[in-house]
């Protein structure tokens, strides 16, 4: 065989090495989004009360309760229950796409544009946006950045504005725990915030996190997250997830 015939080969090789490697991990990235995806939820249905704090300049400025509910991968609803101010503002999540907000002080039911499902929850970096990795299978460019023993780091690139309002997340799955512990939030390809999710428990059946903690990026502010009173499977009717119930407050 001639070098000229060698180096072809050689370059062929190469070529095809490096494409079955880039396919290899397109794989295995779109994998690992759907383990991410499908243990968001590991129940028919669940629900707890969410206690969130904000945390600026070292101090605690507003403590803010809620009481979630979810069922399935693609229904989602928060309702404020304290302070005064702002019990009865709730949210409504259908598919990670389509998001409601019922506003008690002029009854009314508001569908959320996507750009603004980024905007934090009553002044703190919590924002509906972020209440659930569900969705991140459909829409997404997924690229595995890096495999330890310990976690998967996948990066995840919205294909349109429509899809999500950030243009970037950086996920860690916790291969030990199978749940998304950690996430970097870009917006317009600079980080905005940190989320950390952690404190996992097993509690009447139901094994996982109890606590989130959020730094936001650009200003001295945390959010800190404390979920507790865990039920699961205990039938949560569809019609708790339709607008009639945000107006009806049910």
């Amino acid at each position: 065989m001639s070098r000229s015939m060698v180096r072809w080969v050689v370059l062929f090789v190469i070529v095809v090495t490096a494409a079955l490697a880039s396919a290899q991990q397109t794989a295995d990235a779109t994998q690992i989004v759907r383990d991410i995806e499908r243990n968001e939820f590991r129940f028919d249905d669940v629900s707890y009360r969410m206690t969130m704090k904000l945390i600026e300049g070292g101090e605690t400025t507003r403590t803010i309760e809620f009481q979630v509910y979810a069922k399935g991968d693609d229904k989602l609803l928060v309702r404020i229950t304290a302070p005064g101010e702002l019990a009865g503002m709730a949210i409504l999540q259908l598919g990670p796409r389509t998001m409601y907000i019922y506003n008690p002080e002029d009854r009314a039911v508001r569908l959320v544009a996507a750009s603004a499902r980024a905007q934090g929850l009553a002044g703190t970096d919590y924002a509906a946006a972020d209440a659930s990795l569900a969705g991140i299978s459909d829409g997404w460019t997924p690229t595995l950045l890096e495999t330890t023993a310990e976690f998967h780091k996948v990066q995840l690139v919205p294909n349109s504005g429509d899809v999500s309002p950030y243009s970037k997340l950086v996920v860690w799955y916790d291969r030990a725990q199978d749940k998304a512990t950690k996430m970097e939030y870009y917006m317009d390809g600079e980080l905005a915030k940190t989320m950390e999710r952690g404190g996992f428990v097993d509690r009447d059946g139901y094994r996982d996190i109890t606590t989130v903690r959020i730094v936001n990026a650009r200003s001295n502010r945390v959010t800190e997250i404390a979920m507790s009173d865990y039920r699961v499977d205990t039938g949560l009717e569809d019609r708790m997830f339709t607008k009639r119930s945000l107006l009806l407050g049910e």
